[in-house]
């Protein structure tokens, strides 16, 4: 494996990280805006750094941050498309969110994570990031590190929840393809662990969609595959 390079272009990784994380959440939220009043505002820190990795075909960006949300969303869709059995419809549809209990119980991100994947179009070849002809072909997102409650409607969700997050007694993850397990039970309950979103764009792959894995660290959420021991690596 090839050392990692690790590169710090400050100012151009934090307005990337911002743009990218912006148009991600956009994309999958729609929410009302309302002004903030004195009090809410003095409660608003931040701090941060970051670290960009490129290793063959994929790049890793981590941005040192610490966040605590308290809002509401009406809707979050993501992934309308025909899959590989035929039938169109969102991988996720989740309404009438709330993010955290209260002002004073909020929903706390440290850290975030931003990986992508390339393709150079070349099957000769091992993918070249530097490559002219390549394609962004997967984008993954999230944090290691989440506590607090997201309540809501889980209409469809496509991906995996770890047990104790929704207090169920299986052993193993509840994973779901377009599935409403979800329903069956009450609010995420996330205590210090992993929420990600993994968006892979390669139409020919039964990976192919947008999946949500809540529970699970990085190292595992990474490799996800429905039915598959990746929980247990």
């Amino acid at each position: 494996m090839k050392a990692l390079r690790r590169i710090n272009y400050m100012l151009f990784i934090l307005a990337f990280g911002t743009a990218l994380s912006m148009s991600v959440f956009s994309a999958l939220c729609r929410a009302e805006m309302s002004e903030m009043s004195d009090s809410q505002m003095a409660k608003i820190h931040g701090h941060g750094a970051t670290n960009l990795y490129i290793e063959g075909n994929s790049v890793r960006l981590f941005l040192d941050v610490h966040m605590e949300t308290y809002g509401e969303i009406d809707s979050a869709k993501a992934g309308y498309y025909e899959n590989m059995d035929g039938a169109t419809g969102w991988d996720m549809d989740w309404n009438n969110l709330t993010l955290g209990q209260s002002i004073d119980t909020p929903l706390m991100t440290d850290g975030l994570v931003f990986r992508v994947e390339f393709d150079d179009n070349d099957p000769t070849t091992e993918n070249d990031i530097s490559a002219s002809n390549k394609h962004l072909e997967r984008f993954f997102i999230g944090t290691n590190n989440m506590s607090g409650q997201i309540s809501g409607d889980f209409t469809t969700t496509t991906g995996a929840v770890h047990p104790d997050v929704v207090a169920a007694t299986q052993t193993g993850p509840i994973e779901m393809n377009r599935g409403n397990d979800l329903q069956s039970y009450g609010p995420l309950n996330i205590s210090d662990s992993g929420f990600f979103i993994d968006i892979n764009l390669n139409g020919q792959s039964d990976e192919r969609g947008v999946k949500t894995i809540v529970g699970y660290p990085e190292s595992k959420a990474y490799n996800f595959t429905f039915g598959g021991d990746w929980w247990q690596n």
